[in-house]
């Protein structure tokens, strides 16, 4: 019964997100009706007997509050400091000025192609730093499109390449990875530099090699010749070209997080160590002091601290919350049995780790295309994998690294994906145009994400 239950429960949970219900309200209703259908048939108790607040429907509540408590001040934190960072970035300017000085060194290649691959490149390196997938493709389609169009690459190749700039999510500072190393139990340097870099490095190298094949390929086939359309100016909507002017030197500032976490953390230094969040607030207290100096205004200097604590609030509900629900409906899954009776049928069926793997970037896969959005499909169900690997005896980060990849890849060929409406709006192409020129390459990439995984860490 409990079996046919949980079965239904999920086909409402998919049904929800795919009519784009709150995935948040979804996610917490799915769990409490399992946690309850749990009680009900003396499965599971909702709170141990020392902890029960009596009744039955406030132990029900006692769980979300534990589960917010525990997220929102850990983890939520840092993800909010992270997100409050970028606002602040972009608010000030050090943003745009890093993506034009990213971007001024490749104007002078002449060979189309290759100028289009090694802005794929520079692209990566500037979302170390400007962690919004969205943000940064609108930056790079106000500085980086109009070079690439200018030496004739048509409109569907370059969005092709700025809209997977962010396709994998690399480094310590971004909200997938951060949450992806909590429940690898790493930090998120150690998860940076000693999982995710091997792979990712690898992905790189191919998806700019079939950057350059299949966007030349494409380009053919639509009889696009780009030693015709040399010195092409790009139309720019009106969006894109609304920046904050900043001096050069500003683009310094959004590196400084980076640098402060991998200089104070257990690769370089083993007496001191930085946190994300302190991190994030020094580092803003830094831009204060440089605003102060620039504007010679200590109300103006202070005022953009307000930036940083509206970009915390902004991101507490479509994340912060969803963890918080998604974590919910995890541990009623498990509270049922849900969790081990897929894990019993898949040990008697021979499914070892890399095929339950498979399944797991699968799910993932599907999601971020369908929600159009990596981080709600990815943690909507990782917090699932902690126990699955477990079961099968192999580390969480191995299963929660090809998953974590695979939301951010999952993104970049999703039609309804934010980024991809927005580069796609502003070059004036159609976004499935876009989502056949990040299709090859993005499956190049997950392919070698999950060969190398399955090589190097499981």
């Amino acid at each position: 019964m409990e079996l046919l239950f949980v079965s239904f429960v999920l086909m409402a949970v998919i049904y929800g997100i795919v009519k784009d219900y709150n995935p948040q309200a979804v996610l917490a209703l799915a769990g409490m009706s399992l946690f309850t259908l749990a009680y009900w048939l003396g499965l599971h108790p909702i709170l141990p007997a020392d902890k029960s607040t009596g009744f039955a429907l406030f132990d029900l509540f006692e769980v979300f509050k534990g589960i917010f408590s525990y997220r929102a001040a850990g983890l939520g934190l840092t993800i909010m400091a992270v997100a409050g960072f970028a606002t602040y970035m972009s608010h000030i300017g050090a943003s745009q000025a890093l993506v034009r000085v990213a971007v001024k060194p490749v104007a002078g290649i002449q060979s189309s192609y290759l100028m289009l691959a090694i802005c794929y490149l520079v692209a990566v390196f500037v979302s170390l730093f400007v962690t919004s997938a969205t943000g940064l493709g609108l930056l790079l389609m106000v500085t980086m499109y109009p070079v690439m169009r200018n030496l004739g690459i048509s409109s569907a190749s370059a969005c092709g390449v700025i809209a997977t700039s962010q396709a994998f999510e690399i480094g310590p500072t971004q909200t997938n990875a951060i949450f992806s190393a909590g429940q690898s139990g790493l930090d998120p340097t150690s998860y940076f530099v000693d999982y995710q870099i091997w792979l990712v490095a690898p992905m790189l190298l191919v998806t700019m090699v079939l950057h350059f094949f299949w966007q030349r390929h494409c380009d053919r086939q639509d009889g696009w010749d780009p030693a015709l359309h040399r010195g092409d100016h790009a139309e720019l909507d009106e969006q894109g070209t609304d920046e904050v002017k900043a001096p050069t030197w500003y683009a310094l500032l959004p590196i400084i997080p980076f640098v402060l976490m991998m200089t104070f953390s257990k690769l370089l230094e083993d007496d001191i160590k930085m946190s994300v969040e302190v991190a994030m607030l020094l580092s803003v207290f830094i831009g204060m002091l440089c605003e102060l100096l620039r504007s010679r205004s200590v109300r103006t200097a202070m005022a953009g601290l307000s930036s940083f604590l509206d970009g915390m609030g902004k991101v507490f509900g479509p994340v912060v919350a969803l963890i918080v629900c998604a974590e919910l409906f995890a541990e009623s899954l498990k509270a049922i049995g849900a969790i081990d009776t897929l894990l019993h049928s898949a040990s008697n069926a021979g499914i070892g780790s890399g095929l339950m793997t498979l399944v797991m970037v699968g799910l993932i896969m599907v999601a971020a295309v369908i929600m159009g959005s990596g981080n709600a499909a990815f943690l909507s169900f990782s917090t699932l994998a902690p126990a699955v690997a477990a079961k099968f005896g192999v580390p969480a980060v191995t299963m929660l690294l090809p998953m974590q990849l695979a939301s951010s890849i999952g993104r970049s060929i999703s039609p309804i994906a934010a980024v991809l409406i927005a580069c796609a709006g502003i070059a004036k192409v159609s976004p499935f145009v876009v989502v056949k020129r990040t299709s090859v390459p993005m499956a190049g990439a997950l392919v070698t994400a999950l060969a190398l995984n399955y090589l190097l860490f499981m």
